[in-house]
């Protein structure tokens, strides 16, 4: 008797600690899978809520909380009116990059552990850039170049000139992630970009608070010459040059950055 109260004791303990997954749990799970294998396409409209109601054998609130499991991880939207309802769309990394910074200023990460992390993994894309590239891509990236060199042809002489061409630099930046050829590293570029968008952001206001027009003629033609060598680069398919002058524009970026920021104290994204 004893020993069948003991093992009660244990199986319940098991029991405890594997809970069964909640039902709007496991019908997000489900339409999670129709949508990622493209069972439903982006820009579907699910099935209606009476036919899902019917297919889980759940009430309504089950569903719409299965819902806004989907909505919250980006895989669905739902639209108002009679004719609207819960549409699939592709994912995308705005939340990752969300959950990232968040996961980042909790553990007070600092602007010069998150600049030391780009500066190892982006010349890795700068490389794998020369190396497979598309003209798609580099048509892409040399129009960026191209509107940043007439921008400074023309001259960057206000905060607001100074903001759109800051703008361009983080373009270029996505564009090298978005054409290096390996989706992984390009996805973990992209998900910093909220993160250093914050902090291109604060150093714009800088600009404005400190001085009544931004320093064109210092670093600002050079970073934009760092840009067309690198397409020189690419387009002579040199992946090892390529990357070792990315590093270098990297660690000078990462150099003026520190000096214009409080680059030694925790990142601050969200409050």
């Amino acid at each position: 008797m004893k020993g069948d109260e003991q093992e009660t004791r244990r199986t319940g303990r098991i029991a405890d600690s594997v809970r069964a997954p909640k039902v709007a749990d496991v019908i997000a799970q489900q339409l999670r899978g129709r949508i990622v294998r493209g069972d439903i396409a982006p820009g579907e409209m699910l099935p209606s809520e009476k036919v899902l109601m019917v297919d889980f054998a759940v009430s309504r609130p089950t569903l719409r909380e299965a819902f806004r499991i989907l909505e919250n991880e980006g895989l669905i939207q739902v639209l108002p009116g009679s004719r609207g309802g819960p549409q699939a769309r592709l994912p995308d990394l705005s939340v990752a990059s969300r959950q990232i910074g968040l996961y980042l200023q909790t553990r007070g990460t600092t602007l010069v552990d998150i600049l030391e992390a780009r500066a190892e993994f982006e010349p890795i894309c700068a490389r794998l850039l020369a190396q497979r590239c598309t003209a798609e891509g580099l048509a892409a990236l040399q129009s960026c170049v191209d509107i940043q060199r007439a921008m400074v042809e023309h001259g960057i002489e206000s905060p607001a000139e100074f903001e759109r061409w800051v703008t361009r630099t983080a373009e270029f930046h996505d564009l090298i992630a978005l054409h290096c050829g390996n989706k992984t590293l390009g996805a973990q570029a992209m998900a910093l970009r909220d993160v250093l968008a914050f902090h291109r952001q604060v150093g714009i206001e800088r600009s404005r608070t400190r001085t009544a027009t931004p320093p064109p003629n210092t670093f600002i033609p050079l970073t934009v010459e760092d840009y067309e060598t690198l397409l020189t680069l690419v387009r002579a398919r040199n992946g090892e040059g390529a990357e070792r002058h990315w590093r270098a524009h990297l660690t000078r970026s990462a150099d003026l950055i520190s000096d214009d920021q409080d680059s030694d104290q925790p990142i601050t994204l969200f409050g």
